[in-house]
């Protein structure tokens, strides 16, 4: 039940070239994927992943040779990281420096359950409630399947704020199958908003159409979580219903519906050049998050 950071360079397409990313570089795609935290407090560590500010849970232990990166390419760093569904390892940006790549993460047997009460790989022969982070900012990289017009299909997009300045970016992978399950299954004929998690799952936020269409039922799927012992899966999404409910008048719950290994994972069209203001913290919020 461990993760392990391999001093491990990444690639990119950055103008039209494959660009090789070494550890303690710039990171080209953004601040990007699912989000933790790496914090020292005293003489000890403490790496953990939150739902909602405030509401977050320790992991059982820290990832080998995180802090061994961070010596060698952060010195006494302590704050926020991203992990994209490739195992690219970012850490937040400072002081209008670009977000620094530091290796490939990986995960070894029972690493989905490094959080107690967590699941952050179910397997899915259907949609089901999704186990993890329940709060858009923490869940993972943002991608939507954009609406009929605007020839974007399909390629997936998303939109983002720059100085207050709103820019776009379109992915240069395919996702055909992904499109044509947002529409037949989700009824997303006007675009879907989709989360692409460090573990590789895609999860999206439905509500009750959705679950009508499924033939799924909430209270089965709380009471699923609740019989696997995943006691925080179960705090997570009920505080998720509790505030969508407020908000919206019905539950958006994040589900999972499927996995990169079905569907091929996101990768940003980078033909312009590098996207280091390509942040989760400045995407466009979508309907239900």
């Amino acid at each position: 039940m461990s993760w392990e950071l391999l001093d491990k360079s990444s690639s990119l397409q950055v103008r039209g070239r494959l660009v090789e990313i070494s550890p303690g570089w710039g990171y080209p795609a953004g601040y990007t994927g699912t989000k933790y935290s790496i914090r020292r407090v005293g003489n000890r560590y403490h790496f953990s992943v939150k739902s909602y500010s405030g509401n977050f849970v320790e992991a059982s232990k820290l990832p080998k040779g995180i802090l061994k990166a961070i010596t060698k390419y952060k010195p006494g760093f302590s704050g926020t990281m991203r992990i994209r569904w490739n195992g690219d390892t970012i850490l937040a940006p400072r002081n209008d420096e670009p977000p620094l790549y530091i290796g490939k993460m990986i995960y070894h047997e029972g690493g989905e359950k490094l959080f107690p009460g967590l699941n952050l790989k179910q397997d899915v022969g259907k949609m089901c409630l999704y186990a993890g982070p329940q709060s858009a900012m923490d869940i993972g990289e943002p991608w939507s399947v954009p609406a009929r017009r605007g020839n974007i299909r399909p390629r997936l997009t998303r939109r983002f704020r720059v100085d207050g300045v709103r820019e776009r970016i379109n992915t240069y992978t395919e996702h055909l199958e992904l499109t044509s399950f947002a529409i037949h299954d989700l009824d997303a004929f006007e675009g879907k908003r989709f989360y692409f998690t460090n573990f590789g799952q895609i999860v999206s936020p439905v509500t009750l159409t959705h679950f009508r269409l499924n033939g799924i039922d909430l209270g089965d799927e709380i009471q699923k979580l609740a019989s696997q012992q995943l006691d925080t899966a179960v705090r997570f999404s009920m505080n998720r219903i509790e505030r969508t409910n407020k908000s919206f008048g019905r539950p958006w719950v994040m589900f999972v519906v499927g996995n990169v290994e079905d569907y091929g994972g996101p990768q940003p069209d980078l033909s312009g050049g590098v996207e280091y203001d390509l942040s989760d913290e400045n995407a466009r919020r979508s309907e239900g998050d």
